[in-house]
């Protein structure tokens, strides 16, 4: 039964935990995502910076969104045009920050601008409610001093 069965010798390592020489041996795009990782790990909000170029752009984001559940990756992977280095997906994730934050801030926006019209309006309707009092008690033969005072317009 042994000949039917291989005995591979595997090594496990991990990338973040690399050291910068390491790093440097890969020759692949491998080094680029080994270096994101590795910088990752250091700064939670370390921002890609590495300007090297990718050469399969589709096999680097699809293994970046597997390898952090990040799903901003797979949006960059389907629009992926333009995108040559890591410097170009950082700009591409801030982008979608910046769209993002604008939609936030619109929809804060909207309601608060409801809750601002609505007390608007409100005092809008009081002070023509009052003007109105103001007008008939007029009409009825009160003086202006005492129509502003029932009513409590200035």
């Amino acid at each position: 039964m042994e000949k039917y069965i291989n005995d591979y010798k595997i090594q496990i390592f991990e990338v973040a935990w690399l050291t910068e020489e390491e790093i440097e041996r890969f020759q692949s795009d491998f080094r680029i995502v080994a270096n994101f990782f590795t910088q990752k790990r250091k700064n939670k909000d370390y921002i890609p910076d590495d300007p090297t170029e990718i050469k399969y752009v589709d096999e680097v984001l699809k293994l970046l969104n597997v390898m952090t559940g990040d799903k901003r990756y797979e949006k960059i992977f389907q629009k992926k045009k333009g995108v040559r280095s890591m410097c170009d997906v950082a700009e591409r994730l801030e982008k979608m920050g910046i769209v993002k934050g604008i939609e936030i801030g619109r929809l804060e926006g909207k309601e608060e601008g409801k809750v601002e019209g609505k007390a608007e309006g409100k005092a809008e309707g009081i002070l023509e409610g009052k003007m109105q009092v103001y007008r008939n008690l007029l009409k009825k033969g009160f003086t202006e001093k005492e129509a502003r005072e029932i009513t409590e317009i200035s």
